[in-house]
């Protein structure tokens, strides 16, 4: 059931062209990898057609997320809307290695365990790893696979146009200041990155995000005792003078 939404996404456009598809994801990165992450989708009516009962892919949601040791889906809900629907959901997981490869490894037959699903490629392929105190964030989405997987949508990928201002932004949170990254924007700080992505500038390849953040390090024991030693100094030089005083 779930690999029926990106399905329906897909094989959706070509009956609402003239409809805008909206996404919008954000992750809140630990420095141990683990974090939580919010998203929202909205897509016409004809697209959600193909998804099958709202109520019944919430389900399917809740119960491969209650498989998993790895991520707890902490909201998840469906909005009906005149000519459209909106989904959103949101959780929490240990580790984002583990989120990006959730449908492959809940939402795969059992019995095909090497045949990939649709449910995936927003998912994409993403890693994370830290070393000598720099984080480092890789992550891609690629929507060509999903084109080129189903019939009813290799037209548009010939025609990319078609795709008008549906788009897809991409929102990173990072527990350290960035010092590298491809985003579109990022805040003041640096702690906030965005990437949006047209989806018709990517109906050919991987839409890549990468990032490279410093963690606050923590301060050496010596230099904890570099303060104490003058500090011990002042004390022992007060006593003294008492005693001459005396």
């Amino acid at each position: 059931m779930l690999s029926r939404i990106l399905f329906g996404i897909s094989g959706g456009l070509c009956l609402a062209l003239a409809s805008c598809i909206e996404g919008e994801e954000q992750i809140w990165l630990n420095a141990d990898g683990s974090g939580r992450v919010e998203a929202r989708y909205k897509m016409p009516s004809a697209v959600a057609k193909r998804m099958g009962e709202p109520a019944e892919l919430v389900r399917v949601l809740q119960e491969a997320a209650e498989r998993d040791p790895h991520v707890e889906i902490t909201h998840l809900a469906h909005n009906s809307e005149a000519g459209g629907i909106t989904l959103a959901f949101s959780g929490t997981f240990d580790d984002l290695n583990k989120l990006a490869s959730f449908p492959k490894r809940q939402l795969r037959d059992p019995l095909n365990p090497d045949k990939r699903v649709q449910a995936e490629v927003l998912f994409g392929e993403a890693s994370m790893f830290v070393a000598d105190g720099i984080i480092t964030y890789d992550r891609e989405v690629d929507i060509s696979w999903l084109l080129q997987s189903n019939p009813a949508t290799k037209s548009i990928a010939k025609m990319p146009a078609l795709f008008g201002k549906s788009s897809l932004t991409f929102i990173l949170n990072l527990p350290g200041e960035a010092e590298e990254s491809n985003a579109s924007s990022q805040s003041e700080d640096k702690l906030r990155l965005e990437w949006n992505f047209l989806l018709k500038e990517n109906t050919n390849g991987p839409m890549p995000m990468t990032a490279k953040a410093a963690l606050e390090a923590s301060n050496p024991p010596w230099l904890f005792l570099l303060a104490i030693v003058p500090l011990v100094f002042f004390v022992q030089n007060a006593r003294n003078r008492k005693k001459l005083e005396r």
